[in-house]
């Protein structure tokens, strides 16, 4: 029964970027990114259309008034993609913390047949975070990546997803993959955008059932090409990205590894190292 891949990661951690990067390579004869539409072969699991087959399932409107309730249709939406598609192998996208709520999990070794978690320095989250949701000031946005108690609301046909502060999402994924070493894989941003050959290959052979599958070196190097942030920059430009937020100006807007140096003030940035120690001296981002 295991067939969802999940690219699973907090808001504003590069979750788009590997999706790209997969619908460029999965998805086209030659890795070349044209369009935006293109990640849509990549599925966004709140969605509503995912939901949708579930049988009983409450109204829209109670999701509004009520948005914890989507936990008691987190594997009922899983076994309902299996029990419709039994041979197609999903790869969904998803910032929703592996947590248990309410005795509810929100995926199981059932269904997962494997994850990728993509993990990014919080200061450099916050800054995205702010920028993304048109924030009003730091404060605001550091409060969100503190709180255990962050989810989001329907928005058109997204329902909720629980967030939960930086640290309890990346530890509800980083738990789960230690339980099953064999299912999971974790990967910084900042590797990406250093070294995007070395980690982006790692993302492929993690994916393939074979190891040490051949690599169409070719559709490799083009998807690398498509997915640099000047081309992304370009092509939302002349076409628009339908998951830009709010009143910000572009969804891609600079794809920096350490624009916190210059931006966070200092009391923010304390704060963020102080709460968030243990986990950024693991990771190597103190």
């Amino acid at each position: 029964m295991k067939n969802v891949i999940w690219l699973a990661s907090y808001p504003k951690s590069g979750n788009t970027l590997i999706r790209l990067f997969l619908s460029c390579y999965l998805f086209t004869d030659d890795g070349i990114l044209k369009d935006f539409h293109l990640i849509r072969n990549i599925t966004v699991f709140n969605h509503f259309h995912i939901f949708n087959n579930i049988e009983n399932i409450c109204s829209k409107e109670e999701f509004i008034t009520k948005p914890e309730i989507i936990s008691n249709y987190w594997i009922k939406a899983q076994e309902s993609l299996y029990k419709k598609f039994p041979k197609k192998i999903f790869i969904l996208k998803t910032h929703n913390a592996n947590i248990v709520y309410n005795n509810k999990p929100f995926t199981n070794e059932k269904y997962t047949k494997r994850f990728i978690y993509i993990v990014r320095d919080p200061r450099s989250v916050l800054i995205s975070s702010k920028k993304h949701y048109d924030l009003k000031n730091y404060q605001i946005a550091m409060e969100h990546i503190l709180s255990d108690k962050r989810l989001t609301y329907v928005n058109n046909n997204m329902l909720p997803e629980f967030l939960l502060s930086w640290r309890s999402h990346y530890l509800s994924w980083f738990n789960f993959s230690k339980k099953n070493p064999h299912l999971g894989l974790i990967i910084k941003y900042e590797d990406l955008i250093q070294q995007p050959e070395k980690f982006f290959l790692i993302i492929l052979n993690f994916l393939g059932d074979k190891p040490n599958a051949k690599i169409n070196k070719k559709k490799f190097n083009n998807s690398l090409e498509s997915v640099q942030f000047h081309n992304l920059q370009n092509i939302e430009k002349n076409y628009g990205f339908e998951e830009k937020k709010g009143q910000a100006k572009y969804f891609f807007r600079k794809g920096l590894i350490d624009e916190w140096k210059k931006e966070l003030p200092e009391k923010i940035l304390k704060n963020i190292e102080k709460k968030f120690n243990k986990e950024m001296i693991e990771l190597g981002y103190l």
